[in-house]
């Protein structure tokens, strides 16, 4: 695999010039529809910030007629095998996942992780390391908000982690819980925002370094939602890191940057993926699930980049 990620490397650094599409808006109106069989890559449980165990994330699918998942909790592979018998029993494949913290320029960057061993050493002890610092990130934040006279604690977050990977959306609950805002959106524009007061930064490992760690467990990364909040020359620099690919389907992705990612993605020889990024807490996520998908043909050209590494 690291010799092909360096024939890789070698294209997309002569090939870093950008461009404007005009093509025609690549449509979600096709996926799932027309015989295709459909698949979620994005999709979060209670062992992070989802409100549904693995296992009912397994018959949600079921019921939506996915083909395949996969369980994508922030640092954390603790749903994996918790959706394991289920996944068999219904016939639906289980993609090994995990969407990973980093930071670049000060900036939040999201990796996705597919088709590694979740049990190599390394990697299992470096997301044992994360849970620790995401519930040092969560206590730093419960501190500013005290310092604003909102008055919650770390151990009311923990609890509803359920033990799972702590973030932002389990302080939102508790102060929607607690009634110092009415709605997660709330809370996110007025104290947890990453322009907001009680913000604290997330995660900062080296987005090469995240790619580096997939790798070595036998793994495909991809950049998760770039439209959030990587700018072009960001990305430009993540793709010399090494990625293997790009979500190009997600719910904040319209017709054209869905089409615009695709044309960066093959301009590269990157990958497509994509999903619902479901937590089944969010405004509209049942809106999303099911319906938000990609191809399974984009899972085999995975499955085939794996082969040929």
């Amino acid at each position: 695999m690291e010799s092909r990620r360096k024939i890789f490397l070698i294209y997309k650094e002569s090939k870093l010039t950008f461009y404007n599409y005009s093509a025609v808006p690549y449509s979600l109106s096709s996926v799932g529809h027309n015989g295709f069989e459909k698949a979620d890559l994005h999709i979060h449980t209670k062992c992070s910030d989802g409100i549904f165990s693995p296992e009912e994330i397994v018959q949600k699918a079921a019921l939506a007629g996915l083909k395949a998942i996969s369980i994508t909790d922030h640092d954390s592979v603790l749903g994996i095998d918790k959706a394991k018998p289920l996944a068999l029993e219904k016939g639906i494949e289980l993609i090994p996942g995990v969407e990973m913290s980093s930071t670049f320029k000060g900036y939040d960057i999201h990796v996705l992780g597919y088709f590694f061993d979740y049990e190599y050493s390394e990697l299992k002890e470096y997301l044992d390391h994360c849970r620790h610092l995401r519930t040092e990130r969560a206590e730093r934040m419960v501190s500013k908000l005290a310092k604003m006279g909102v008055k919650i604690g770390i151990e009311q977050i923990i609890v509803k982690a359920q033990n799972g990977s702590v973030g932002r959306p389990h302080i939102a609950a508790v102060l929607q819980d607690v009634g110092y805002v009415k709605s997660f959106s709330e809370a996110f524009s007025k104290y947890l925002g990453s322009h907001s007061p009680a913000y604290v930064k997330s995660i900062e490992t080296h987005p090469a370094d995240v790619i580096r760690l997939i790798n070595k467990a036998s793994g495909l990364s991809f950049l998760a939602h770039p439209a959030q909040n990587v700018s072009d020359e960001t990305l430009k620099q993540l793709i010399t890191f090494g990625l293997d690919g790009i979500e190009v389907v997600h719910p904040s992705h319209d017709a054209y940057r869905q089409n615009y990612y695709r044309e960066i993605a093959n301009e590269y020889f990157l990958l497509f993926s994509g999903g619902s990024d479901y937590h089944g807490m969010r405004e509209r996520d049942d809106d999303v699930f099911g319906k938000v998908t990609i191809p399974y043909d984009w899972v085999k050209k995975m499955k085939s980049r794996l082969l040929h590494a």
